[in-house]
């Protein structure tokens, strides 16, 4: 029984493996048999060799777009749930903010950035600004509704012990709103990701998506490919490290 529940453990482990793999094969033979042209879509073997041929130029243009998305990110994550705990700490600022971080989730960033050209011209700069106005209306809106969760009852039994604003801080609001933090910390490490390269596009010559727009003009569908499956794996990879952070703390707060 213990043998067959360790193989039913690593089968569970394992199973996205085992689809990709599968879809890798799938995708290779569909664009066998159908006589796919190289120049519409790459086969995945041949992705693959072009990451590994431009792999030197393909880490000098992903740096520049790491940078963009980590800064951006770290500088929206914070300001979000800084100006939640403010406009949460006032009835009136909640209800009167309230309705414009809506209004700010549900805007697209990405048509702000051609007004940012106006302002902070080319460089790096009006990237970290797209990502950082991706990142942090969503953050803040998912901390503002975990301050708002927390039972009044807790803040009447803390009152009761005399806890200061401090001790009620720490012990109270941060455990019960981190799970709604962090909701707001994963959902934005897609909005990063996808504002940084979108920011690219519009203007900039170096970082991931120029490259992936100047060798699809070229046909070179293939590299094309590389570079998206760069960014899959780095959305990924930010998602999951946070995802990690989250349980991490959560556990220790529990």
């Amino acid at each position: 029984m213990e043998k067959q529940a360790t193989w039913k453990k690593i089968l569970y482990n394992l199973s996205p493996v085992f689809v990709f793999v599968l879809l890798f094969v799938l995708m290779e033979l569909a664009i066998d048999v159908y006589e796919v042209p190289s120049w519409l879509l790459a086969k995945p073997t041949e992705i693959g060799a072009a990451l590994i041929t431009n792999i030197g130029e393909i880490w000098a243009n992903l740096k520049v777009t790491l940078i963009e998305i980590l800064l951006g990110y770290l500088i929206g994550v914070s300001f979000g749930i800084l100006l939640a705990l403010i406009f949460t700490s006032n009835q009136f600022l909640d209800r009167a903010i309230s309705p414009y971080v809506i209004f700010l989730i549900v805007t697209p960033q990405i048509i702000l950035v051609p007004l940012l050209m106006l302002e902070l011209g080319f460089g790096v700069e009006v990237k970290i600004v797209a990502v950082a106005l991706s990142s942090f209306p969503i953050n803040m809106m998912s901390t503002m509704t975990g301050v708002r969760s927390v039972s009044a009852d807790r803040y009447e039994l803390m009152k009761s012990l005399r806890a200061t604003k401090l001790q009620t801080f720490i012990k109270v609001l941060v455990p019960s709103a981190l799970p709604n933090v962090f909701t707001g910390m994963r959902l934005a490490t897609i909005f990063a990701t996808t504002s940084a390269v979108g920011a690219e596009l519009l203007c900039g010559n170096t970082g991931v998506g120029p490259r992936i727009s100047y060798y699809t003009e070229y046909m070179s569908v293939d590299i094309s490919f590389a570079y998206v499956l760069v960014m899959v794996l780095v959305g990924v990879v930010f998602y999951t490290v946070v995802g990690a952070m989250e349980n991490y703390v959560t556990k220790r707060n529990r």
